[in-house]
Parts: structure tokens; sequence; C-alpha cells
């Protein structure tokens, strides 16, 4: 009799200890380390797009820059995305001077964008940027730094096809990333500019007569005919008209 009691105490006692260990790791055992957190969807750069999005957002100045476009003849300004070790390599590039032959004088940005989305300048080169150049001394639109030059704003209309009067949905809209070059009598490009999110433009200028050139803008049927303009001893104020083809 005692040695069955003992033999049932017995297996109980390792049915038990098979139980402990099923349910747990056993004692002194080092438990995995937590996995680190996935980098939050709004930080993590997955596209050219997105990369190129966060180096424009890094600097004003960069504001309404287009990508490069190899159809367009004298581009002076724009981005470039290519695909890099650990994210994306963002170049921008400014021309100035006669940018329809070519452009006489650039100023080049490389940044690094890592798939979290850190962005370091990698290389910085070319001419020093004059007045009135991608927000340089007033350049951005806020108006001439000098109280002499140019200060304007470029807009596209019509934005319904039946405008009403008094209707301020059917106002014409301002045209960021835009071009403007402008020409002096002799010819020469002074200054290569590009409107802001509020389409607007600027650039200090010596007294004298000149011409706004834009280029044509992307989605937009006609851009604006040339602009005469006269400086003397204030500020000229500019609209230029794109067309939208709305009828």
């Amino acid at each position: 009799m005692k040695t069955a009691v003992a033999r049932l105490l017995f297996a109980f006692s390792i049915a038990a200890s098979i139980a402990a260990c099923a349910s747990g790791a056993a004692p002194g055992a080092t438990q995995p380390a937590a996995s680190q957190p996935a980098p939050s969807p709004a930080d993590a750069v997955d596209s050219p797009a997105a990369a190129a999005a966060r180096v424009l957002a890094a600097d004003a100045r960069f504001a309404g820059l287009r990508p490069r476009d190899p159809n367009i003849i004298g581009q002076c300004c724009f981005y470039q995305v290519e695909p890099s070790g650990s994210g994306y390599r963002v170049t921008i590039e400014v021309g100035w001077g006669d940018c329809q032959a070519g452009c006489i004088d650039r100023h080049r940005w490389v940044f690094d964008v890592s798939f979290g989305g850190d962005v370091s300048l990698r290389t910085e080169s070319g001419a020093p940027i004059p007045p009135g150049v991608l927000g340089e001394s007033g350049g951005s639109g806020g108006g001439p730094q000098s109280g002499v030059g140019v200060s304007g704003i470029a807009t596209a209309g019509p934005t319904c096809p039946v405008v009403s009067d008094n209707d301020p949905s059917c106002e014409a809209r301002p045209v960021a990333g835009a071009m403007v070059h402008i020409v002096a009598a002799d010819g020469t490009e002074v200054a290569t500019l590009t409107t802001n999110a509020q389409g607007r433009f600027s650039a200090d200028l010596e007294p004298g007569a000149y011409r706004l050139v834009a280029d044509d803008a992307a989605g937009l049927m006609h851009r604006p005919d040339p602009v005469a303009i006269t400086v003397t001893t204030g500020v000229v104020t500019v609209q230029l008209s794109y067309d939208t083809g709305i009828r």
C-alpha cells in the first residue's frame, strides 16, 4: 500500500514539473530583447518625391522649385533625385544669366536624405547667388530690399467655366514655382526669379528699362506676354496672367 502511494505521489510530482516548464521560461532564462519601434510613417521617406519634399521644406528659398524637365530648354532652376545606399540624393540647381542659352552661372546643393527622413547637406558649389535669384536679397517676393526694383504676382485664370461677379471661388489663383526672367534693354538677363507659394516675386534693380519674360508653367495653357517696365526711384508692381484654358 505504501509503495503504491509513493508511486502515485512521484507521478504527480513529475506532472507538476512538466506543467511548470510548459507555462513559462525556466528561472534565470534571458528574455528576448524588445524590438525597436518602426519609424513613424510621418517621418519615413519611401519615394523620390518624398525625399524632394523634405529638402524643399528645409529651406524657404527652394519653395516652388520643380523637377528637372529635359523637354524644357533653358530651365534655370530645378531639382533631381536619385537613389543612394541609405536613402536618396537630392540635387538642387539654380542658374542665372542668359538661361535661354544655358545659363552663364550656376549654383548647386547636394543633399542626402535617409529613409528615416534625416536631411544633410553633402556639398555646395558654384558662383555666389546674385540678388533676385531664389529669394536671395528680396527675390522671394517680400519686395526689393533696396526699395528700388520690381515686385509682382503671377496668377492663373479663369478658374470657373462661368465666372460670376463677386464670387471668390472663381478668382484667379496664384502660380507657384513660375520662372520669370528679367532682361535689360541691351538683352542681358539680369535676374531669374521663382514665384513663391503665393505667386509673388521681386528683385532689386538699377534704374533703367527692362522686360519681364515668364516661362511656360506646368498645367497651364498659355504663359503671359512679356511685360516692359521702367524702373526709376521706386518699386514697379506687375501682374503676370497665365491662361488656364478653362472656358
